[in-house]
């Protein structure tokens, strides 16, 4: 049986994301608090509370009414065109980490609720739903929702001054390749066990019947499909990998599943159209890389943005990397002894990032020094397959650059900064 709880709390998430969620339930609930106004003529004697002219409610809901709904218009217009610069200046693979702030779907959700509470309560009113403590409470939950409101448009006042803009596009992106590679060190093999890179492909295959990238592996539902058909379960995509139909996803050591077996273990191998940032570290820093190489194209020329974006790639391999405290804790417990996983090529990490813009970079100098730096950064704080390929892609830097330079200085100067890290790499 396939587990349920990873699946609802992907789901869940997936759904915070979404730019119409958080309005939907807000407006569900004014909804509500609109109409149990009328509930409190069963509970309050009309002795204890002042009695609220009927007349006084409309004017104060019909005002909140027509200004949130002009609010709610003005602010989702200037949502549409932060997110479309963010897509346009920035990559369009970053549009979803920048609809997915909770400040600005609050503020949203905040005013289109307003607007949804004062039209029902407005119809409510008309048609004498509320008693005498109904409109006194009326009263209160519109005070609430007014001061509410007052506390979202400063909040969405602090918001608009950097929504759009490219560094906050860029932190929302390290913060989000941040996360994935940080997961990946914690479990490299998603919570299962790496198997060496050359094992051969052997047992009962499931194949892929949809074409498309991996976007999530649900490894509880594996390790519990290979337990309950007493198999080993080999899974040979990672979350970031696109494949095609009929390709082999995972096989099976052990009973040949049935077609209805084999169909949820499928399922637990989600594939999409577009990469996700969740399980896939290498996501993140590919988004940051592509805002990098736009920033250095000739019809934008911003090396500035280019250098910060290499900046922020820094930070996230720098600061992910585990310290010495990190490998001397106990490891985290796998999730499964069952499910075996491919190991990801750790290089790539650093190539995916700074090999597309060092070759975008050309001959401009500051920026391919600068990159040569940060390198130097990585390899002497790092380790591993990351140290070793920062020294080569520094190298790697100076041969894009070292035809397109004018100056003998700046050959000069390059190289030697390259050298300098690189040492027996430089070849």
């Amino acid at each position: 049986m396939m587990s349920l709880s990873p699946r609802l709390r992907r789901l869940w998430k997936d759904l915070q994301e979404q730019l119409w969620f958080k309005p939907a339930w807000w407006g569900l609930l004014a909804t509500v608090v609109a109409l149990m106004a009328a509930f409190a003529n069963r509970l309050i004697p009309e002795d204890l509370v002042p009695d609220i002219e009927q007349q006084t409610l409309q004017s104060l809901l019909t005002i909140i009414a027509s200004s949130m709904l002009s609010v709610s218009t003005f602010s989702l217009s200037i949502l549409v065109q932060a997110f479309s610069s963010a897509a346009g200046s920035a990559s369009p693979r970053a549009l979803r980490v920048v609809m997915a702030d909770d400040n600005a779907q609050t503020a949203i959700a905040a005013f289109i609720a307003a607007f949804i509470y004062a039209v029902i309560a407005l119809m409510a009113l008309g048609v004498g739903y509320y008693g005498p403590i109904g409109r006194f409470m009326l009263l209160v939950f519109t005070v609430l929702v007014m001061v509410n409101v007052i506390i979202m448009l400063i909040r969405w006042i602090r918001t608009l001054s950097r929504l759009g803009r490219m560094g906050y596009t860029i932190s929302r992106v390290e913060d989000a390749a941040h996360t994935a590679l940080q997961k990946y060190w914690r479990q490299p093999a998603l919570g299962g066990q790496l198997m060496p890179a050359d094992t051969p492909v052997t047992g009962h295959p499931v194949q892929a019947k949809t074409t498309g990238h991996v976007q999530h592996v649900d490894m509880a539902a594996l390790d519990g499909l290979a337990e309950s058909l007493n198999a080993r379960v080999q899974l040979w995509v990672r979350p970031g990998a696109f494949v095609h139909r009929g390709q082999t996803l995972l096989t099976l050591d052990g009973a040949k599943p049935d077609a209805e077996q084999a169909d949820h273990l499928r399922a637990a191998v989600e594939i999409g159209a577009d990469r996700s940032f969740d399980q896939d570290p290498r996501f993140g820093l590919i988004v940051l890389s592509e805002i990098g190489q736009r920033a250095l194209s000739p019809a934008v020329n911003d090396p500035g943005t280019a250098i910060n974006v290499a900046g922020a790639i820094t930070r996230v391999l720098i600061d992910t990397w585990p310290s010495p405290a990190d490998t001397d804790a106990p490891a985290p417990e796998a999730l499964s002894t069952r499910v075996f996983v491919l190991p990801i090529d750790e290089a790539d990490f650093v190539r995916d990032a700074f090999a597309p813009l060092q070759r975008d970079a050309g001959g401009i100098m500051e920026a391919q020094l600068r990159f040569i730096k940060l390198l130097n950064n990585i390899a002497d704080t790092t380790g591993g397959a990351l140290a070793k390929q920062a020294r080569h892609t520094a190298w790697q830097g100076w041969l894009h650059a070292r035809d397109q330079l004018t100056l003998e200085h700046d050959r000069q100067m390059l190289e030697a900064a390259a050298r300098d890290v690189a040492g027996s790499a430089a070849a």
